[in-house]
């Protein structure tokens, strides 16, 4: 039997890395007596795969992982069972069957959404910060990205498919829209680097990711149209 679900990186464990967080539920499954499968060979795994590495320090509310069980049990029952392990921050959101024919997380991602706070100085005003993004997202986004044959030069601005900003008095927000697929993913620290590099004055930021798209709408959410 095969389960996929969505589950949450809350705030106290944010710096959670994500080995750790493949090991926090391995331990948490076997807790709650889980019957999951296991691969053949000389060193047997559990069949676990997760959608994506979350950023350190990130939290989430869209992270997915695809699990085989040896045994049919209620999708319900799993994220009970689960549920009542895991410790503090971590906790799953929904699980469903799935059938074994579809396709692989990371194959059936589309795009998805991050929420951006900032933490600006008295010296630097949001609008500055917008003004500065703004004219940023008008022409192409050149940033230094690690490839597996080194660092390279390239333009993110394709991956960026719409954003917007709000604020009140004592806050500015910049919610994302980006390419998350297969071939890879819209960094928003090198997003975030880049518009630095455009500002005088620092600031620092928390980054939420709040949800995955599929081209599909089969297990995530359809993909948005958006262009900018």
């Amino acid at each position: 039997m095969r389960i996929i679900a969505r589950f949450e990186k809350g705030e106290a464990v944010r710096f959670v890395s994500h080995l750790d967080i493949q090991r926090t539920f391995q331990r948490a499954f076997r807790r709650a007596n889980i019957p999951l499968a296991y691969s053949q060979g000389f060193n047997p795994h559990p069949q676990l795969s997760f959608a994506t590495a979350l950023a350190l320090g990130y939290t989430s509310e869209a992270e997915w992982f695809d699990v085989k069980l040896a045994e049919d049990m209620a999708p319900e029952r799993f994220q009970e069972a689960v549920n009542a392990v895991l410790p503090t921050g971590f906790r799953i959101l929904e699980a469903q069957a799935a059938e074994e024919k579809l396709p692989a997380l990371t194959a059936l991602m589309a795009a998805s959404s991050h929420e951006v706070d900032f933490i600006l100085p008295v010296s630097l005003s949001a609008e500055s910060v917008i003004s500065a993004f703004d004219a940023m997202a008008g022409g192409e986004i050149f940033v230094e990205k690690r490839t597996k044959g080194g660092m390279k030069t390239v333009d993110i601005r394709p991956m960026l498919l719409h954003y917007s900003f709000s604020q009140t008095a004592d806050s500015l927000k910049l919610s994302v829209f980006g390419v998350s697929d297969a071939k890879g993913s819209l960094n928003i620290d090198l997003l975030l680097g880049a518009l630095s590099d455009k500002i005088p004055g620092e600031f620092s930021y928390r980054v939420h990711k709040n949800t995955i798209y599929s081209l599909d709408g089969r297990v995530m959410p359809q993909k948005p149209v958006f262009a900018c």
